[in-house]
C-alpha cells in the first residue's frame, strides 16, 4: 500500500522514488514531533492551570482565616481580654487597669 502510494507520488512529480521515501519519512517525523510537543505543551497548562486553582483557593482560605482572626482579636479587646497571638486565641481579662 504505502509503496503504492510512494510510487504513485513519484510519478506525478516526476521525482525519484527514493526522495519520496526520505520525504514521506521527513513528513512522518514532523507530525511525530509536532504531536509529541502538542501533548507536552498540554499537559504543562493543564497542571499550571491546576496549581493555580490550588494557590487561589489556599488564598481564599487564608483571608477567610485573617479575617476571622481580626475578628477576634476585636472581640477578645471588647470584651476586656488579652489577646494571645502565640495561641491565636483569647487570654482572658487582663490583669489590672489600662
Amino acid at each position: 500500500m504505502a509503496t503504492g502510494i510512494i510510487a504513485f507520488a513519484a510519478g506525478l512529480l516526476g521525482i525519484s522514488p527514493d526522495v519520496v521515501k526520505v520525504i514521506a519519512t521527513l513528513i512522518a517525523i514532523a507530525v511525530a514531533l509536532g504531536s509529541a510537543w502538542g501533548g507536552y505543551a498540554y499537559i504543562k497548562h493543564r497542571g499550571a492551570e491546576e496549581v493555580r486553582a490550588q494557590i487561589q483557593k489556599e488564598n481564599a482560605d487564608a483571608m477567610v482565616k485573617g479575617i476571622d482572626a481580626g475578628r477576634s482579636f476585636d472581640d477578645c479587646v471588647t470584651a476586656g481580654g488579652v489577646y494571645d497571638f502565640r495561641r491565636q486565641r483569647c487570654a482572658g481579662v487582663a490583669p489590672g487597669t489600662r
